[in-house]
């Protein structure tokens, strides 16, 4: 900004100093502020007459003028394209009374922006039938190639469209261009997210098969333990019965000793 306006006065510079402005012409706040400071630099000595330094600014603004600093030394480096660090007094005035009128002009121009705002504001917005054919028809065509089902996304995408083709038009390629980054990062979003779905629903699926699996060989092996444990069993069991058997057996064949020996004596 202050580029921009360095530029203006220095152009102002070269082109020379304009008409002067009639009372009904000058800048609000022109009237008081310009002869306020003919009449402190036409205060100092004599052979300071004329002429205008930049160490002198501050004492202006010291002096309770309407502008910063930084603004009386935006305007003076705008005109002191040589850098001599000295400008005539008429042609300080004339560069001073230009930037307060650009200072003037910048917020009447946004004063009736903001009220041209609360005016739309107010106004019911424009239906999505209105508008000229054409437009429409374009709206049409990008709403169908961005793949927008939600009547209420498309009713607000519009107002804006108009809302930019009254106002802004150099920004609507901006807006279409946005709108489809968007709409292809949100597919690319949608995509990945279904990928991501896909995979973890695979890796679920996997985990139950293997949890399934694990599960069949333990109960195989269980049921193979307890086999073996009632063979086991069964073996033991054949063993002492074997064993008493012939406990038995011996117990009986020394009692029939006994009784023939008995008989014998």
């Amino acid at each position: 900004l202050g580029s921009s306006r360095r530029k203006q006065l220095q152009q102002g510079c070269r082109d020379g100093p304009g008409p002067e402005p009639s009372p009904a012409e000058e800048p609000p706040g022109a009237s008081e502020t310009l002869p306020r400071v003919q009449e402190l630099l036409g205060a100092r000595d004599t052979e300071q007459a004329g002429a205008v330094t930049r160490s002198e600014l501050q004492r202006l603004q010291e002096e309770g003028l309407p502008c910063s600093r930084e603004e009386l030394e935006l305007v003076f480096d705008g005109l002191d394209a040589a850098g001599s660090g000295s400008l005539g007094t008429e042609e300080f005035t004339a560069g001073l009374r230009q930037f307060l009128g650009s200072q003037n002009a910048a917020r009447e121009h946004r004063r009736r922006k903001t009220a041209s705002r609360r005016v739309r504001l107010l106004l019911p917005a424009p239906a999505p039938e209105g508008g000229d054919s054409e437009e429409r028809r374009h709206f049409a065509a990008f709403m169908e190639q961005l793949g927008t089902e939600n009547p209420l996304e498309e009713q607000e995408i519009w107002q804006l469209w108009v809302k930019l083709r009254q106002d802004e038009p150099q920004l609507l390629d901006n807006l279409e261009e946005f709108l489809a980054k968007m709409r292809h990062r949100i597919q690319d979003a949608r995509s990945e997210k279904e990928a991501l779905e896909q995979a973890l629903n695979r890796h679920v699926a996997e985990h139950d098969k293997d949890v399934q699996q694990l599960c069949e060989v333990l109960e195989q092996q269980i049921q193979q333990e307890q086999l073996w444990l009632q063979h086991q069993s069964t073996a033991r069991s054949q063993q002492h019965g074997q064993e008493l058997q012939r406990v038995l057996e011996a117990s009986e064949r020394e009692v029939q000793r006994l009784l023939t020996v008995q008989m014998e004596v």
